[in-house]
């Protein structure tokens, strides 16, 4: 049975609870997976943060980074959003309704995991878990390494040991996820190390809205051309905290998927390290990304007026 299914005779009525969120994973922690950050980045002094708007180039560059942190194929925020709500164990992972199958069609890589590893600690009620993804087609091809920790527990706070078989039992689970790699597409090419940590409430059935607060840090470097095919390349970092994200159960029900079943808000900064063509500049973009609950999110920026709309899926814009 699928974590995210509802209840339909029983209706959330708890306030969203607060939640003290881990401290964010040092990003080095992926050595235990035998990498490194493959970008060395501009020091803080260098950054320019007095600009008062933004060019057209920052537009299109902050656009794709946002894509590719948040979007599924790219291993983004979403990926860790399906991450966080499978159930785990030493066999593998089950993300229900067979979406832990391995489709053809999907480049997200869930259902193709390999060098898969799992341990459990009893005392902490953490479950480790270490492996591989790769998508490998004419247009799109991956390769990442993910270190992901689980803590659930029931309604009454106890620690789930079994969570694949007591998958009904779960009421919240604590999250961090942490990967390292790189994506190639029609777009672009990619490098990156990420961590993600999630704290998420009202799994179990009795809860028709899942919950969840977190925290998103990305480092990395990218090539790609313009719409005007002028060549651009980037290294990056970028931070994201959640403000008020929610997945509703039913939706993601009916139409099988997480994109169009999260809702909320998230904040964003980038500091962006860019050539582009001759020109190089260092620079502090800030904003919002709103997910509007049909598959895309807005992105919004904090010096312009400028919205762009783009797929939660792929992280490609829509006109």
């Amino acid at each position: 049975m699928c974590v995210l299914k509802a209840n339909d005779t029983n209706v959330f009525k708890q306030n969203k609870r607060e939640i003290t969120m881990k401290s964010l994973q040092n990003i080095s922690k992926l050595t235990l997976l035998g990498l490194s950050l493959l970008v060395s980045f501009a020091a803080c002094s260098a950054v320019n943060n007095d600009v008062e708007t933004l060019s057209d180039e920052d537009i299109e560059l902050a656009t794709q980074i946002i894509g590719e942190s948040v979007s599924d194929d790219n291993s983004g925020i979403m990926s860790s959003m399906y991450d966080a709500v499978s159930t785990v164990g030493k066999d593998g992972i089950s993300y229900g309704d067979n979406r832990n199958k391995a489709n053809s069609d999907d480049n997200s890589g869930r259902g193709r995991e390999s060098s898969y590893s799992y341990t459990y600690d009893p005392d902490t009620g953490m479950h480790t878990l270490q492996y591989d993804r790769s998508v490998n087609k004419n247009s799109f091809s991956k390769s990442i390494s993910l270190l992901n920790t689980y803590i659930f527990k029931s309604p009454e706070g106890e620690f789930i040991v079994h969570p694949r078989a007591n998958a009904d039992s779960i009421e919240s689970v604590d999250f961090t996820g942490n990967k390292s790699g790189s994506v190639n597409s029609r777009r672009g090419s990619s490098e990156f190390a990420r961590a993600d940590t999630f704290a998420i409430a009202g799994l179990h059935s009795t809860s028709s809205i899942v919950s969840i607060d977190g925290t998103h840090h990305g480092e990395g470097s990218a090539s790609g051309f313009t719409r005007d095919s002028v060549e651009v390349s980037r290294d990056f970092t970028v931070d994201i905290e959640f403000l008020n994200v929610e997945i509703e159960k039913d939706t993601v029900e009916a139409n099988g998927n997480l994109e169009q079943g999260v809702t909320g808000t998230l904040n964003y900064s980038i500091v962006l390290n860019k050539s582009f063509g001759d020109e190089a500049d260092n620079q502090v973009i800030e904003g919002t990304i709103e997910l509007t609950g049909d598959g895309t999110a807005l992105l919004r920026f904090k010096k312009v007026a400028k919205v762009v709309r783009f797929s939660l899926k792929d992280g490609s814009t829509q006109d």
